[in-house]
């Protein structure tokens, strides 16, 4: 078994609760570097030790306290499964590792709180976490609008592992770290725009085209017709806020079911909803360097509107 670094793991997973994990040591060491190992900072190791969480045969272990090679360990967590867990949905995980982790966002659904209490894409994946005994909450690196629907990257935080992912990766929440290409349904063919964006004035709900924008940078491709409708691969190479849905809005052809930038013609009706979907992230690993493609399933909703139309490797 190997880590994140392609090193061996000094432990082996027994089984897992939503309050506690059980390991078997695979060679001897201590408890503090066991506990590193599993990726916990020094301040996090030593509360746990201190806290009594790590044990052996319900015995509390102690920093430096050897473990040999056999041993069985159970670490409790001191963050157990949030109040309505079993009853939450389920979080579609496309990708997990100890550092990174990418979802797959339905319409409807906040990436992050509100303030209403309003169940979002973060609580179902920390959810995810907890179930899976995972030590660690779940921060967005990303975010969707809350009817686009698709890839949301996370970072699982711990201890001090979110710090070390931004450091790792300066363009986290810029888009300049990866290439991230979404579908999106138009009356539209092929193009790039790089047109800056800014606030509207007029408008709190809106973001406007403009040349006291910051800079903005998308880039569209045809893949397929229907019925005077095109369905296009848009690649950001910038992260503003409703980029893809301004930048094609602004030249007269905004996205099918967008009711904030549909305009005159009934563009913001759709049976099915806003036809933006966050399809595919390319980016190296912000700690290992490998290079990772990450997709989404197909959506249904795409399938109806494009009835031949695949897309794939």
């Amino acid at each position: 078994m190997l880590n994140d670094m392609g090193e061996a793991k000094p432990y082996a997973l027994v089984d897992a609760t939503p309050g506690a994990v059980r390991l078997r040591v695979r060679e001897s060491t201590d408890a503090q570097a066991l506990l590193l190992a599993l990726g916990c900072s020094r301040a996090t190791a030593s509360r746990a030790l201190s806290e009594g969480r790590l044990t052996v045969g319900g015995h509390a272990l102690l920093a430096r306290e050897a473990l040999p090679a056999g041993a069985v360990v159970r670490l409790a967590f001191l963050r157990t499964a949030p109040a309505g867990t079993a009853a939450m949905a389920p979080a579609a995980i496309l990708y997990e590792d100890r550092f990174l982790l990418a979802a797959d966002k339905p319409a409807g659904l906040l990436v992050h709180g509100d303030g209403t209490g309003a169940e979002t894409l973060s609580d179902r994946v920390g959810a995810h976490l907890a179930r899976e005994g995972i030590p660690a909450s779940a921060q967005a690196i990303q975010r969707l609008d809350v009817d686009t629907t698709g890839l949301v990257l996370f970072s699982p935080r711990r201890g001090g592992s979110s710090r070390r992912l931004t450091a790792w990766w300066p363009g986290v929440g810029s888009g300049s770290a990866t290439s991230r290409s979404s579908a999106a349904s138009t009356r539209r063919a092929s193009g790039s725009s790089l047109v800056p964006i800014g606030r509207d004035r007029h408008d709190a709900r809106r973001m406007r085209v403009g040349a006291s924008g910051k800079p903005a940078v998308t880039r569209a491709s045809r893949i397929a017709s229907s019925g005077g409708r095109s369905l296009l691969l848009v690649e950001i190479l910038t992260g503003r806020r409703h980029q893809i849905r301004v930048h094609l809005a602004s030249q007269g052809f905004p996205i099918e079911g967008d009711p904030l930038y549909g305009g005159v013609g009934g563009s913001s009706d759709s049976r099915d909803g806003l036809m933006l979907h966050a399809y595919e992230e390319r980016l190296a690993h912000p700690v290992t360097g490998e290079a990772l493609v990450i997709r989404t399933p197909w959506p249904e909703r795409f399938g109806r509107s494009f009835p031949e139309m695949t897309i794939g490797e």
